[in-house]
């Protein structure tokens, strides 16, 4: 089953292990609508790591190096090319350059929180639906699949008087 990744337009992203987009984003409903944001198939080795902290939260600590690099090519190229840009200097070099490639690196996170929008996403299939988006802001499909439910349901406790043809 492919794994996807959801670039939000404030600068996170998510990963979601699914059989198909759709499912991918109705999985994602669980964080937002990610219906309109960008969301790619990740192609390389998939690979993380978590540390158990000593207060008991599992925290992630990296990302395989293939990994890291797809994540950082889709979702944050700003922000890569930036970061390249600092490989050279370690902490505890206050050089002018230095600085520069480090105040780079937090204007390239503000462009990166700026620079990905949620396209116009499709609308539900029925008017019902498209009142139920608006209140409730959930994937198209997924609303969709609740109209349709609800009104399988609706349809099984009708009885029909009379001879039906």
């Amino acid at each position: 089953m492919p794994i996807f990744m959801c670039r939000w337009p404030n600068g996170d992203f998510s990963v979601v292990n699914a059989a198909s987009k759709t499912d991918a984003i109705y999985l994602l409903d669980e964080v937002g609508n990610g219906e309109g944001c960008p969301v790619k198939v990740l192609k390389r080795d998939f690979m993380v790591h978590f540390t158990l902290a000593d207060d008991g939260e599992i925290e992630l600590e990296l990302f395989g190096q293939l990994l890291d690099e797809e994540i950082m090519e889709f979702g944050y190229p700003l922000l890569s090319k930036a970061l390249r840009e600092t490989y050279e200097f370690d902490d505890h070099n206050h050089s002018e350059e230095a600085n520069q490639a480090r105040e780079n690196v937090r204007q390239a996170v503000l462009k990166e929180r700026e620079r990905v929008t949620a396209r116009e996403s499709k609308q539900p299939r029925t008017l019902i639906g498209q009142r139920l988006k608006k209140e409730i802001d959930a994937p198209t499909s997924k609303i969709d699949q609740i109209v349709e439910s609800v009104a399988k349901e609706a349809l099984k406790k009708l009885t029909r008087k009379g001879k039906t043809h």
